[in-house]
């Protein structure tokens, strides 16, 4: 009778955790046909969903699908830049020949820096028998024009040279993992993307070679360092213009992230761009043995249009199937999950019935002992 009546409480209880709620933890319990086709399965959240097999022929299909070289905008690679314009805190130096005072002006026209004149906040400098000169957004050849028009006044035949000593109007800015973060100014000298890098330093260890971005012009492009480009468009052929950002990521800024029956779950950063699944999977130390289903192991990838969501299937409960798995690069923001057997759901059913149950138990003795004690005092 006792058990009787336990197990009328505890049937309902069981019977609560089944359907839909049969086990706690997520699930993902479709499988892809073997030979790699696509199943498209029911829309998840108005997304829809393509599952596929990761086989060689599905491999095959991804690498065919890759664009071989990157592409870097055209409007980038068409920058040119034009002829230095002189601006604010600049240095030039200006040489007459035969006329060294006013190569290198004394007294109150002598420059701060010895051998050059330095043009003002303004925008201005002054120069001996030319006055104050209007010189920002000047070129050097334009300048050189305007001092010799004023010195021909008072020289016969005046032989000129304008060269820029130190460019101070003009910059870009390289932020990021870079050895020496900071300012690199453009001179008349073009400065290419790589040069600005290198000139800091290079990238630093921490650094992501594959996710660099230029800023121009209030509009951010990825440019991958690592990759294949075409001839003559590649990131050497990227100049430079006044106030580009410059900024080398870190590799822990990209990641891909394990979950589900694996030996520890965590989100792991992609070295320089790359990891496949089976390094993925050796990083958190492998499936958990006795609750990882082999056949199982899925990785999710949200498509370039956010309403298509790929799911990529690996059966590994043959070990060769770790081979594909090698060879199946995962991009950043992957998903790696690796589902349960339906043995370990039964475990973790029971072990959350099991105190509920422990509880009903001793509620149905404790019941059925007060019945038991009160008929004895009546019969007594």
């Amino acid at each position: 009778m006792r058990f009787l009546a336990f197990s009328c409480v505890l049937f309902p209880v069981v019977m609560s955790f089944s359907g839909c709620f049969w086990a706690p933890g997520m699930v993902f319990d479709q499988y892809s046909n073997e030979n790699g086709s696509v199943d498209t399965l029911a829309s998840f959240q108005g997304a829809q969903v393509h599952l596929q097999s990761i086989t060689p022929t599905t491999l095959a299909a991804i690498a065919n699908n890759k664009v071989q070289t990157a592409l870097i905008p055209q409007k980038l690679l068409d920058y040119k830049p034009s002829a230095y314009k002189l601006g604010s805190f600049d240095i030039v130096q200006v040489t007459v020949w035969e006329h060294p005072e006013l190569t290198m002006p004394l007294g109150p026209y002598r420059s701060d820096n010895a051998v050059g004149q330095l043009i003002g906040g303004d925008g201005a400098m002054f120069y001996p028998y030319a006055g104050q000169i209007p010189v920002a957004g000047k070129t050097v050849a334009e300048l050189r024009l305007t001092i010799l028009e004023s010195l021909s006044k008072i020289l016969n035949n005046p032989q000129i040279d304008v060269r820029l000593i130190k460019s101070q109007s003009q910059k870009t800015y390289i932020q990021g993992s870079v050895q020496r973060a900071g300012v690199v100014p453009l001179s008349d000298v073009p400065t290419s993307l790589l040069d600005a890098i290198n000139q800091c330093g290079g990238v630093n260890e921490l650094g992501d070679m594959s996710r660099v971005e230029l800023t121009r012009d209030g509009e951010t492009t990825p440019i991958n360092l690592l990759a294949t480009y075409p001839p003559k468009a590649g990131p050497s052929d990227i100049m430079l213009k006044d106030n580009d950002v410059i900024r080398v990521a870190g590799q822990d800024e990209a990641k891909i992230y394990v979950m589900g029956e694996v030996t520890k779950q965590q989100a792991l950063p992609l070295i320089k761009g790359k990891m496949t699944l089976s390094q993925a999977l050796a990083e958190v130390g492998g499936l958990q043995v006795n609750t990882a289903k082999s056949q199982g192991i899925y990785v999710i990838r949200m498509d370039a249009t956010p309403d298509t969501i790929n799911v990529y299937h690996l059966n590994s409960q043959n070990p060769l199937a770790l081979v594909f798995g090698d060879q199946f690069q995962l991009k950043p923001n992957d998903i790696i999950f690796v589902d349960a057997t339906g043995l370990a759901r039964w475990n973790r059913v029971v072990s959350q019935i099991l105190p509920t149950a422990q509880l009903l138990y001793y509620s149905t003795l404790s019941v059925t002992s007060t019945k038991n004690a009160k008929d004895a005092i009546s019969n007594w």
